[in-house]
């Protein structure tokens, strides 16, 4: 009887223990609690659909004076700033190097949803059917991410968090130029083996913008916006 009753033990915490590392590796997204993220105000809360959490703006102007510091606040501006360059010049591989192998990449779009992906493996293959679906080989025009007003909101010795406004814009061989949408970025990063990396992007759309498949796979994360003046 006492060996049947250690063997229960056992299993009881095995899965105790299992349930506890899944809790922890989902809560290591980011902590919804953090006193980083905003409340949102009520303007905010009049722009439908629910945002997911972004970062209140730093307005305190007491400057670095540690050289460290000074020099990391750079290497996370051009860090972040990176991304609108690599990603419209199509190149690729520098591009997903700008995130960290465990990146949480999310996007709010009116009428489209929210959309969640986790890990490298799902962000991907989200980003080759959403960024880069057929016939995006044959593009013959501008496609441009702008970034304006880069707010490094918060800062400390691993990690860094930035908000900047997104302006996307389309610009045709017959010289005509559409505005495409804008937003926010919100990027989180953090400081690994001596370097800055992305370890999650939200995007922020103010507008709507075209559909497209959404990937089925772990990782992978949908929440439509059904209200009904969407439909």
């Amino acid at each position: 009887m006492k060996i049947k009753n250690k063997l229960l033990l056992g299993v009881l915490v095995f899965v105790f223990g299992v349930n506890l590392v899944a809790s922890q590796k989902s809560s290591m997204m980011y902590d919804v609690n953090d006193k980083v993220w905003q409340k949102q105000t009520a303007l905010q809360k009049r722009l439908p659909p629910k945002k997911l959490p972004m970062v209140t703006a730093n307005n305190h102007n007491k400057p670095y004076t540690d050289i460290t510091m000074i020099a990391d606040r750079q290497a996370i501006i051009n860090q972040v700033t990176a991304y609108s360059f690599l990603i419209d010049e199509d190149r690729w591989e520098d591009w997903f190097a700008l995130f960290s192998d465990d990146i949480v990449f999310e996007t709010t779009t009116p009428c489209f949803g929210t959309i969640r992906t986790v890990g490298k493996k799902a962000f991907r293959k989200f980003v080759d059917v959403r960024f880069r679906g057929p016939g995006s080989e044959n593009k013959n025009f501008a496609h441009r991410h702008t970034m304006g007003n880069v707010h490094v909101a918060y800062q400390d010795k691993t990690r860094a968090e930035v908000r900047t406004y997104m302006l996307i814009s389309d610009a045709f061989p017959d010289g005509s130029f559409k505005v495409f949408t804008s937003g926010t970025y919100n990027a989180t990063l953090q400081k690994r083996d001596g370097a800055w990396i992305i370890t999650r992007w939200y995007i922020e759309v103010d507008g709507t913008v075209p559909k497209s498949t959404i990937p089925k796979m772990d990782g992978i994360e949908y929440i439509p916006d059904n209200r009904a003046e969407c439909k």
